[in-house]
């Protein structure tokens, strides 16, 4: 969802970045967009402008792809055996 700024705030998340009103931002977390929303910090924008920022991620199901299995480490290390 997109949201336009509409009061500076400061990130939850990293405490660093600083969103001055007016920004674009696009939120992925819709009951973050719409905590953004209710405190007055941001509103639905509509337009084409691309995001400024994106914010957070899907609560989408994410298929993983196994890690490859690998042959275990074989020690080389000949270190005592004489």
């Amino acid at each position: 969802m997109k949201l336009k700024v509409t009061s500076i705030f400061r990130d939850r998340d990293d405490h660093v970045t600083v969103y001055e009103p007016e920004t674009i931002l696009e939120v992925k977390d819709k009951e973050r967009a719409k905590s953004l929303i209710g405190r007055g910090l941001c509103k639905e924008f509509k337009g084409k402008t691309e995001p400024a920022y994106i914010l957070g991620e899907e609560h989408e199901e994410v298929k993983q792809t196994p890690e490859p299995e690998t042959e275990p480490e074989v020690s080389t290390n000949t270190e005592g055996d004489e």
